[in-house]
């Protein structure tokens, strides 16, 4: 599915290897600065890495071009704003008509089940410099979620998301975090994506990726890598993973 071998971009990235199979969800974790966004703009084929390679269904993502790789994968950057404004409804009609795809009930009804899961059906009418930030959140997920749909994008693969819950409050974040997991397993995408709370990393990826000052620390299943030694390295603060009755959740470790 996706693959990346020795991606580096310094000082942001040191040598990067990465790899991600259909149905997959990955979360890159670390502090500010630690290269996770670098890294998923290298993985996304809008920035171009000094060495390495990105492939993506067996073909070279470098080269491409941005209507070849919106076929193939959806992009969820950080604060992005369109250029103009404009409704909510058209915003997400901007998605798919970036795909060429043609007005039908198929079309209509995947539009309708995503604003319904987001809970934006009251917000469609509305300009989107009107919106809270969380709204506009929610917005610009229905949209990536549009792209890689497999009933409008039999193409889709791979969905890359820098941290889609900011903005959110508790109960989004729930929802949020669920669509991605059903995304995944239901529809075979694989999902990338820059994370920073760690406890939600410890319940919904199958896959994490450490790191600190553009290098990979380590990279495994979750409840494996998250040791306390490990994050209290990585975020320079003690922090431990503790069993409750509800499985492991990580916290700031007791001074005592």
């Amino acid at each position: 599915m996706l693959h990346a071998k020795d991606l580096t971009l310094p000082p942001r990235l040191l040598p990067t290897s990465l790899t991600a199979e259909a149905g997959q969800v990955v979360h890159l974790i670390g502090p500010n600065g630690s290269g996770k966004s670098t890294l998923l703009q290298l993985l996304s084929g809008l920035e171009q890495p000094n060495s390495g390679d990105v492939w993506l269904q067996g073909q070279l993502v470098a080269g491409q071009t941005r209507y070849d790789l919106a076929q193939s994968r959806g992009y969820l950057m950080q604060h992005q704003r369109p250029a103009f404004v404009m409704a909510v409804f058209e915003y997400l009609n901007l998605v798919l008509d970036s795909l060429q795809l043609t007005a039908g009930a198929t079309r209509d009804k995947a539009v309708a089940e995503v604003v319904s899961r987001l809970a934006i059906g009251d917000k469609l009418h509305r300009r989107i410099d009107s919106l809270s930030g969380g709204e506009w959140q929610r917005v610009r997920l229905a949209g990536a979620f549009l792209q890689v749909s497999k009933a409008l994008n039999p193409h889709a693969c791979l969905l890359l998301l820098d941290e889609p819950s900011t903005g959110l409050d508790v109960a989004q974040q729930e929802v949020v975090y669920q669509q991605i997991s059903a995304l995944a397993r239901e529809q075979g995408i694989a999902v990338v994506m820059a994370n920073h709370d760690l406890n939600r990393t410890l319940e919904h990826a199958d896959t994490v990726v450490v790191l600190k000052q553009g290098g990979v620390v380590s990279k495994g299943a979750p409840k494996k890598v998250l040791t306390d030694v490990l994050l209290s390295h990585v975020y320079d603060t003690p922090l431990e993973q503790v069993s409750t009755a509800n499985g492991p959740v990580i916290m700031r470790a007791s001074s005592a």
